[in-house]
């Protein structure tokens, strides 16, 4: 039985100096554990809710398609850009230095669309 939603981050490797994706794991964990008693009255469902936050783009469009959203962060010396993945489908690429708050932006829209209750 889920508590809350699950996320998934990749624990790193030598293309992954970056800390970027760990940062931005543990802000989603923070925000989904912050919103969680609204959000269990709210959005019937959320806790079956999975999210990817991946550190490159070799891995991680492969775990963050498994996922109800996904992103794949860049990983040393590549170009700062960061695909996103919603229910197995590449939906956008964010890029520049709003990247985290862009994400968190997709979440909250994602949990709206798919969880709100009452939806038709």
């Amino acid at each position: 039985r889920a508590f809350t939603p699950l996320v998934t981050a990749c624990p790193g490797c030598g293309r992954t100096t970056s800390t970027v994706f760990q940062e931005l794991a543990q802000k989603i964990q923070g925000y989904i554990r912050t919103n969680m008693p609204i959000w269990r009255g709210n959005y019937p469902g959320v806790e079956n809710m999975s999210i990817a936050v991946m550190g490159c783009v070799v891995n991680g469009p492969g775990e963050s398609k498994h996922a109800n959203i996904g992103i794949s962060l860049p990983g040393t010396g590549e170009q700062p850009s960061a695909p996103v993945y919603v229910d197995g489908e590449k939906t956008v690429t964010l890029k520049g230095e709003r990247i985290a708050e862009e994400f968190q932006v997709i979440v909250e829209d994602y949990i709206e669309r798919n969880y709100r209750a009452g939806r038709a």
